[in-house]
């Protein structure tokens, strides 16, 4: 008899992941409460395993092999679509327009709660850490599923981890936190909308739920997203606003101290771009050294 392989196991859901509504940087939409996604990853972990056990039963290939990367990811967002449906207290359905957008509409906003393009809340599944895409640029709620599958090749099928949740993020997008990359011409292909870093932050700064596991890697990426959004015009007035609040004049690197603790980046990181600011406000006249500091002119 052929061992189970371990592509098959339950992953086991921790509470200990969970992020309590208190700590979100804003309240949850739609009456949704942090727990309901806990138990919404219970039911992915539990789809998966219990489709890949009868596939391996009937020896066919693992779920994650038969279907194409879309596909994949595809099931994961319907099933929690579905979950978070029957979780809302009635509050949000499944849109029932083909394609439609989002994936969960408010009930009884649109006949038959069918609507091609209307509001509620769109579900994504990826397996990429932060190379997030769809179709176009959109605005509203997104429940954003970041899951772990496992893809070496060096190692035969059976040998292979479970797939798994790393993460599930709620954030409002604006059209602003997307990029867009239109289709090239003659390609069959349409245009691609991808994640900015200003959404990037939206998203991770509103974990509802990270793996212990991954939770150090999670930090790591949220001080990225937030380093890639701190530009020059975010530096200048970040400085402006540092030295506007003190009631003493700032060196460089108290402004630094201060700022980084605003921006959830570590001093070091940021060091740089504020000495930046601190020589362009100068030689343009914004602010002016008095002592051992600088004041605004």
């Amino acid at each position: 008899m052929v061992d189970a392989p371990r592509y098959i196991e339950l992953v086991p859901v921790t509470s200990d992941g969970l992020i309590e509504a208190d700590d979100l940087p804003y309240a949850l939409p739609y009456g949704l409460e942090p727990r309901v996604f806990l138990r919404m990853i219970e039911d992915v972990q539990d789809v998966i395993h219990r489709l890949n056990t009868a596939l391996f039963e009937a020896h066919h290939a693992p779920l994650e092999d038969l279907l194409d990367p879309a596909g994949f990811s595809g099931m994961i967002s319907r099933t929690v679509a579905r979950r978070l449906a029957a979780a809302s207290l009635d509050a949000l359905v499944v849109n029932t327009f083909h394609n439609g957008y989002p994936d969960l509409v408010p009930k009884g906003l649109y006949a038959h709660n069918s609507v091609q393009h209307g509001s509620g809340i769109e579900v994504k599944a990826s397996r990429s850490d932060g190379n997030w895409q769809a179709h176009g640029p959109r605005s509203g709620w997104f429940v954003w599923v970041q899951f772990a599958l496992d893809e070496r090749k060096d190692l035969a099928a059976v040998e292979r981890e479970a797939t798994h949740v790393q993460t599930v993020m709620v954030a409002n997008l604006a059209a602003e936190d997307w990029s867009w990359q239109p289709a090239a011409e003659g390609r069959i292909r349409s245009g691609t909308a991808s994640v900015k870093a200003t959404g990037r932050v939206k998203l991770r700064a509103g974990a509802v739920w990270i793996s212990p596991s991954y939770a150090e890697e999670h930090a790591r990426l949220l001080a990225d997203a937030r380093l890639a959004t701190f530009d020059q015009n975010t530096a200048d007035a970040s400085v402006r606003t540092a030295l506007a609040a003190s009631s003493d004049n700032l060196t460089s690197g108290q402004a630094a101290t201060l700022i980084s603790a605003k921006v959830g980046v570590d001093e070091a990181r940021i060091a740089g771009r504020v000495a930046g600011a601190f020589r362009r406000l100068r030689k343009s006249g914004a602010i002016a050294k008095e002592g051992k500091g600088y004041r605004l002119t």
